[in-house]
């Protein structure tokens, strides 16, 4: 059996497989190509349907772009209601929507069926791993797989999930910039000591991770991760985006048609965009050409136009300059300067961009840049060196070395959830973003708790733990959430655990609620009552398909208070969906009605606690949709307002509908402004004569809307 490394990308996918010594490791050639595409579409003769994946689905788009699915990696274990879905939808030709039976993860269309970023991705892994199996003579039982380093856990559990669908042990999740350190680590001499910077831009992330890295007197190599910081939605995409923004004010200027509704041009656009973007790593000047690019009212036009290397550096700037500002931010988090470190490894095919290495050497010191290894192969080849090099895991307990598909010791029969991994190669992960979950704290009934803190070193040895105070009544609800937000609902929920405390115990009681990060980045919650035997475990399993199976208990008559308030909220919520809905993208109405439905949950459970937050969340969603938001308040404002304001709000009311309606953006952003700046001067005039009724604070909300 075999174990690759496979480097799962936006655009390309790339296998790697270690040969024993690690100075061997290189990329396998899947059907004569070091890189797959990583797309996914859907051939349909007649009654019969086939699948189709990499180059042969690529080439497929430009005849059925609407079911082929292309960077789903950026939807991976993403919620429909997830903001960078629905730009997703703005950008892709195919149709992505939420699931079936109240399933809120985003989902693809092909076809007539809906399916799961999981599943296209298990299909992309499994033809890498049937096309390594054909290439090496052997078969695959396992593999590495890298990811950003800055996806949440969702994201990182949906990707283990794809890999274990398509047969193989998932041996390590590992950081893409990580597992490009490992590769370069090939060339570093004993004893040495290296401060790494990796500055990995692909095609649909970026990352920048901080490694302290070194090569023991065996010859094992040691990384450190120190810290990293990302953009899940800034990559060579979007330097091709600005292309294809560039092709379409070409259309509209010399055939006077804006083509960018049709899906066909789009792909075609996206096509050519990708080539102008090659052709100028290494010439001034890119031309593109498209034959029967768009339709015209007499047939088709074709597209002629020409893009120098000046042109498109000064369109990309302002994203590399977003690259830049991350990397002194990893690094004053680090306190260290450009100075401190040794070594700055050039990552993704986005940094064959002249001006992006340009600006990395400026910074840095063009001494420092290391890309004498292919960039676009650098991340498998690190992967592929772990999963070759990996023994399995230690047992903390005895120290017996298991295989990593194993949860319990084959010696002691102890759990290997915080073993750790053998072998030649040695990395020390840490959590990219906090762990904890909502409480009340004070007056802030939406408080974010962490219990493992951003940048832990995992496993973990032993749970990290927390007390929560008193509850009312015995069922005790922990929403678990990951981010770096004070604010709960800001931040990724993970699930909500639920306990009920027996009889026997004071419904008063203080309970500890224990949060253990595996080695497979699971977390593992226990829920203790101190002084007691009490204790609930659980496994959290962050992107499984979330259901509704509330349980109804009898209600409290002290909860009535509680039970009301959100009943009214719920109520306010549902009108201002129905109200304003031609003011609300898909994205904002999902997530409401999502709330709805777990307020709902709440309503039949009667726990109060989460009634009030639950009531908080609803208002925030009112106050935070942004111009229906400003519709609401502007309704509001009118009906408390004196005859000739409510007049002048009206007015302005009306003309910013239609301006809404004719589909006139510019026109909506200043009459928006103007709106705020009226609604402002009412209401402060409104409260110096004591005349606002309103507890809710929308001068700040005004404020708010009025930020960019």
């Amino acid at each position: 059996m075999t174990a690759i490394g496979i480097d799962l990308g936006t655009t390309n996918s790339v296998v790697a497989r270690g040969r024993g010594a690690r100075k061997d490791a290189a990329v396998v050639k899947i059907h004569g190509k070091s890189g797959t595409p990583s797309v996914v579409g859907l051939r349909r003769r007649g009654d019969k349907e086939e699948f189709l994946v990499g180059t042969n689905a690529l080439n497929f788009a430009k005849l059925d772009p609407q079911h082929t699915i292309m960077s789903v990696k950026r939807l991976m274990g993403r919620d429909f209601a997830d903001p960078a879905v629905e730009q997703a939808r703005r950008r892709r030709a195919y149709t992505i929507k939420a699931g079936p039976d109240g399933d809120p993860r985003a989902h693809v269309v092909m076809g007539d069926k809906a399916y799961t970023p999981i599943e296209v991705s298990t299909m992309i892994l499994r033809h890498l791993r049937d096309g390594a199996r054909e290439k090496i003579g052997e078969d695959i039982d396992s593999a590495v797989i890298t990811v950003p380093a800055y996806f949440q856990e969702a994201q990182r559990a949906a990707t283990r999930e794809a890999g274990e669908a398509a047969g193989m042990v998932v041996k390590r999740i590992i950081d893409e910039p990580t597992a490009a350190a490992i590769a370069f680590g090939l060339e570093w001499e004993k004893g040495e000591q290296r401060r790494v910077l990796v500055y990995d831009l692909g095609g649909g992330t970026f990352d920048i991770s901080i490694l302290n890295a070194v090569q023991d007197d065996q010859g094992e190599n040691h990384f450190q991760v120190l810290d990293f910081v990302g953009d899940n939605w800034l990559g060579g995409d979007d330097f091709d985006m600005l292309i294809v923004d560039r092709i379409i004010d070409w259309v509209k200027r010399e055939a006077g048609i804006d083509p960018s509704s049709d899906t066909k041009f789009l792909y075609l656009a996206k096509e050519k965009a990708e080539e102008a973007k090659r052709d100028l790593t290494e010439s001034d000047v890119a031309d593109i050409i498209i034959p029967a690019a768009f339709r015209t009212a007499g047939g088709v036009g074709d597209i002629e136009m020409a893009l120098t290397r000046d042109e498109f550096d000064a369109m990309i700037e302002p994203l590399i300059d977003k690259t830049l500002s991350l990397v002194r931010k990893a690094l004053e988090r680090q306190e260290i300067s450009a100075g401190d470190v040794s070594d700055v490894i050039l990552v993704g095919g986005s940094t064959l961009v002249p001006k992006v290495a340009a600006s990395v050497e400026r910074l840095f010191g063009a001494d420092k840049v290391r890309r004498h290894i292919d960039p676009m192969d650098c991340v498998a080849i690190g992967a592929g060196i772990l999963a070759d090099t990996m023994r399995g895991v230690e047992c903390a307990a005895c120290g017996a070395v298991n295989d990593e598909s194993s949860q319990a010791c084959d010696q002691c029969n102890a759990s290997l959830t915080n073993a750790r991994a053998t072998g030649d190669t040695h990395v020390y992960d840490v959590t990219g973003m906090a762990l904890g979950v909502a409480a009340v704290k004070g007056g802030n009934k939406d408080a974010f708790v962490s219990i493992i803190p951003r940048g832990t070193p995992y496993p973990l040895s032993e749970p990290m733990v927390e007390t929560f105070g008193a509850t009312d009544g015995r069922r005790i609800l922990v929403p678990v959430y990951e981010g770096d937000s004070l604010i709960a609902s800001e931040n990724h929920e993970q699930g909500v655990i639920e306990f009920d405390l027996p009889e026997e115990i004071d419904e008063n009681t203080r309970v500890h609620v224990g949060f253990l990060f595996d080695r497979n980045r699971e977390l593992q919650v226990t829920i203790t009552v101190p002084g007691t035997a009490i204790e609930k475990r659980t496994t959290l399993k962050v992107d499984a398909a979330r259901t509704k199976a509330p349980v109804r208990a009898e209600v409290d008559e002290d909860d009535i208070s509680y039970r009301e308030d959100l009943i009214l909220t719920s109520e306010a919520a549902r009108h201002f969906v129905s109200t304003y809905a031609q003011y609300l993208d898909a994205s904002q109405t999902l997530k409401i009605e999502n709330d709805l439905n777990r307020a709902e949950q709440t309503l039949m459970l009667s726990d109060p606690d989460e009634c009030r937050r639950m009531t908080d969340v609803l208002n925030r969603d009112i106050l935070g949709a942004g111009l229906a938001t400003q519709m609401f308040l502007a309704a509001r404002a009118a009906s408390q307002a004196g005859p000739e304001d409510a007049q002048r709000i009206n007015r302005s009311v009306a003309t910013l509908q239609r301006a809404h309606a004719e589909g006139r953006a510019k026109t909506v952003q200043q009459q928006s402004l103007a709106l705020n700046a009226m609604l402002t001067k009412v209401r402060q005039e409104s409260a110096a004569h004591g005349e606002v009724e309103d507890a809710v604070n929308y001068d700040g909300m005004l404020r708010q809307l009025d930020e960019p």
